[in-house]
């Protein structure tokens, strides 16, 4: 017996929708530990109108990696970010990590937690 076409249909949107779930979790705000805010601080105390550069953050908000130039003798964005990440990445023991600001512009929502990693 074949299955009424409406079936299919629902099964198709119920994916579209488990398809676009992980793009909301992405709009949510990235809790950021006092730690990796302070290094957020120490990053921007570096950033001036001569340099360009990249701060990265993991997305539990514990770890982070920056690069930068002075401006006319920067390689391109791309790799800046990479090398951002990469050093985020290096010690974020497997979470995710993204740019979290370029210069002194944050582009990602975020708050900061009242308490470090460790719940202390």
């Amino acid at each position: 017996m074949k299955q009424p076409r409406w079936i299919s249909t629902k099964g198709l949107v119920a994916a579209l929708l488990l398809v676009g779930g992980p793009a909301f979790a992405q709009d949510a705000k990235i809790q950021v530990t006092k730690a990796a805010w302070q290094g957020y601080q120490q990053y921007l105390a570096g950033a001036t109108d001569a340099r360009h550069g990249f701060f990265a953050m993991s997305k539990d908000g514990q770890i982070w990696g920056q690069s930068g130039c002075s401006k006319g003798s920067c390689p391109p964005d791309d790799q800046l970010k990479a090398s951002a990440m990469k050093r985020c990445e290096q010690f974020s023991a497997g979470a995710p990590c993204l740019i979290f600001a370029e210069d002194k512009t944050i582009l990602v929502p975020y708050e900061v937690k009242d308490y470090t990693m460790y719940g202390q």
